[in-house]
């Protein structure tokens, strides 16, 4: 079996250019924790204009949720090896949908196999007992990035090596593939589904932009370019859209969810929420993953004015447990349930609670 290390030691082996990064991460992480202040948060405005604060006393809000330890068993997961779980979907009928990298482990520094991934990159869970009910996605995948599922309950994921994007009926039956050196996408991070049927990909880390797709999956256009002002990206991470398809983007190295209408027209920018891994829509609230540097997770939930309403750490208080890297995210139940992924060395899905008040 391999041996994990911690994102620290991984990058303080490397090249003085990742240590650099890591230490970076690891002061805004520090800064950024319930409990502080932030220096000048702000939402609503240009990232290097006026704007009003994101939130009024952020070391007012308690711990909003707690993690449930008794889910799931570690014997239900059925690897050997622990797995690097990149995305996480509530499906419709509820069960929780773990995208995983099966042996095609990736990180930083060292890359990914260039090869498909031989086990099952989608685990559909009980989502009472977090028990296997069963699995698909074998010799489909080789670097799958994010899971989501829109309205009508398809299943949507986007390969950044592969450079493809997919939807899956219910069952994980293959109904479109988007074949990304046929359209230009260079590595899509994530997509997000309109009310028509249309979608949006986010093309991450290298042409920085959203290419919109009409619901036969034609490309009809694109928005964006890499930048640090408003409809200007850095790393776009992560989608999401709400019931008005007001699109969030997660901009990860930017340290910004921008928000944005369809047409990629800006509205708002909600500046220094961390480097954002993953945003969501659920009841009514934008809910955004920030995963720091090593332990320093954070879930927090937003008004879709950019109000801080709720927030917790991925990481348990007093623990001292591997929980680095939290990547994906999903949230059901009204938002008393959270489902978050773990990649790099934590290589686990875990479920939070909202306290009771």
């Amino acid at each position: 079996m391999e041996r994990i290390q911690s994102r620290r030691q991984f990058f303080q082996s490397c090249s003085l250019r990742f240590g650099a990064v890591a230490l970076a991460g690891t002061r805004l992480g520090e800064a950024l924790t319930l409990g502080q202040t932030p220096a000048q948060p702000s939402v609503g405005g240009a990232a290097s204009g006026t704007s009003k604060p994101l939130v009024k006393v952020e070391q007012a809000l308690p711990e909003s949720h707690t993690l449930d330890e008794a889910w799931p068993t570690p014997a239900q997961i059925p690897y050997a090896d622990r797995v690097q779980y990149t995305g996480v979907a509530v499906a419709k009928d509820g069960s929780i949908l773990a995208l995983n990298h099966g042996e095609n482990h990736s990180d930083p520094a060292l890359g990914y196999l260039r090869k498909l991934i031989q086990k099952p990159a989608v685990l559909v869970l009980d989502p009472k007992t977090g028990k296997v009910l069963r699995s698909w996605g074998i010799n489909m995948f080789m670097l799958p990035h994010h899971i989501s599922v829109d309205l009508a309950g398809n299943i949507w994921i986007v390969d950044g090596a592969l450079k493809n994007v997919f939807k899956f009926d219910t069952n994980g039956s293959k109904l479109l593939e988007i074949k990304g050196k046929e359209c230009d996408l260079q590595m899509p991070s994530d997509v997000a589904v309109l009310k028509d049927g249309s979608f949006i990909v986010a093309d991450g880390s290298l042409t920085r932009r959203g290419v919109l797709f009409d619901v036969n999956g034609v490309p009809q256009g694109d928005w964006g370019r890499r930048g640090e002002e408003p409809a200007q990206f850095h790393t776009p991470h992560a989608l999401a859209v709400d019931e008005s398809d007001t699109v969030y983007v997660a901009d990860r190295e930017n340290h910004w969810i921008q928000v944005l209408n369809a047409a990629g027209e800006w509205k708002a920018t909600w500046s220094k929420v961390g480097r954002p891994a993953c945003v969501r829509f659920h009841s009514g609230s934008v809910w955004v993953l920030c995963n720091f540097d090593a332990n320093k997770g954070i879930v927090r939930r937003f008004s879709p004015a950019g109000e801080l309403l709720e927030a917790f750490h991925t990481r348990p208080a007093k623990t001292q447990g591997d929980y680095e890297w939290p990547h994906g995210l999903a949230v059901t139940d009204g938002g008393n349930t959270v489902y978050v992924g773990f990649i790099l060395t934590s290589r686990q899905i875990l479920r939070y609670r909202r306290k009771t008040r």
